[in-house]
């Protein structure tokens, strides 16, 4: 099995969609998740959903939590396993005003 230490960055808009999807053959750790409001005069909501494609229950890290301006988020106070085909999906209140920092691990 290998492992491979990695990051992401993704644009959070105001469509639900995945910011990271472990691969059929994957299981991916997140280990840091934050979301920055990188707007210069207005706070805006996130909402972090977990879509479980195999067995378990869709969860939400956050709902609509509002990030003040020029501020950002921590989401993770722990570890999150996705496993194959499961996501980590974002979405804003507005778009091109959240950027979403993604470090984890990924397992094959």
């Amino acid at each position: 099995m290998a492992d491979t230490l990695t990051g992401a960055g993704y644009l959070v808009t105001t469509s639900l969609a995945a910011g990271l999807t472990a691969g059929a053959s994957e299981t991916i750790t997140l280990i840091g998740v934050t979301i920055a409001n990188v707007h210069a005069t207005d706070a805006c909501w996130v909402t972090a959903h977990i879509n479980r494609t195999g067995a378990g229950v869709d969860t939400e890290l956050c709902h609509e939590l509002s990030i003040p301006v020029n501020d950002s988020l921590d989401l993770l106070q722990g570890k999150v396993v996705l496993n194959s085909s499961d996501a980590i999906e974002f979405q804003a209140e507005a778009n091109s005003k959240l950027e979403a920092t993604l470090s984890y691990l990924v397992q094959t």
